[in-house]
């Protein structure tokens, strides 16, 4: 297999892709779970109380899952926090997409790293409009009055930018712009992988869009060997 180049501080390494390593996991979740509200301003709004009829409408905010016995979380970012310093890397061309559907957002969390395509999409057949106020990112607030798509590009690393929309204020999704690749959210099981990690040794974090999700570890140490592929646990308490 060809090497990979990555431009890593002022010139090219060559980074083997065969001789990677991977990192996956799980997000567990400990005690007693908040409970998923209802989202009750649906039925105010014609369009979407149609398009959600039949559904739960719950909120994203906390979504558990099962994995055996064990409760997990999903919509966690999971991401390297230390052992990439001084390493630089050329954001994907390919866009990461971001839809509305049935008046929310889906997935509710995107991670994309900065200089990356952010598609957002509308799939459905009514006004919607996608603002953001990240803090370093530029602002935006953009109409999208039926199906169609918008590209939009984070130029600067930013955790949590949230997405909202005034036409159905519980419409709200979140978006981690990183500088680095080697990032993922945990899946609907718990589950993450991050694939590709140069060899060597890492610090692993994790967020969560409620701020009392603190993990009981705030990183989890990790040494990625050579065509390597390592398994790490999280537990988040309420």
């Amino acid at each position: 297999m060809k090497p990979v180049c990555l431009l890593l501080g002022f010139g090219l390494v060559l980074v083997n892709v065969a001789t990677a390593g991977n990192l996956s996991g799980i997000v567990k979740f400990h005690g007693n779970k908040p409970d998923r509200k209802s989202i009750t301003e649906i039925a105010a709004n014609a369009f979407c109380k149609e398009a959600c009829a039949g559904k739960t409408n719950l909120s994203e905010r906390f979504v558990y899952g099962r994995n055996g016995d064990d409760d997990v979380l999903a919509n966690v970012l999971v991401y390297v926090s230390k052992g990439l310093e001084g390493k630089k890397f050329d954001p994907p061309k390919q866009a990461v997409v971001l839809d509305q559907v049935n008046c929310a957002y889906t997935p509710h969390v995107v991670a994309i790293m900065a200089g990356q395509p952010l598609e957002i999409h509308n799939s459905d057949a009514t006004l919607h409009n996608v603002m953001a106020q990240p803090t370093i990112n530029k602002s935006f607030n953009e109409g999208m009055p039926g199906v169609g798509k918008i590209t939009k590009v984070f130029d600067k690393p930013e955790f949590s930018v949230a997405l909202r929309c005034f036409m159905h204020p519980w419409m709200l999704g979140y978006v981690h712009v990183l500088d680095h690749p080697f990032y993922a959210v945990s899946g609907p099981d718990g589950s993450f992988e991050i694939k590709g990690l140069p060899p060597g040794e890492y610090e692993i974090s994790v967020l969560h869009e409620y701020s009392r999700f603190a993990p009981e570890k705030p990183t989890v140490s990790v040494k990625v060997g050579q065509d390597d592929t390592q398994k790490t646990e999280f537990g988040v308490p309420p």
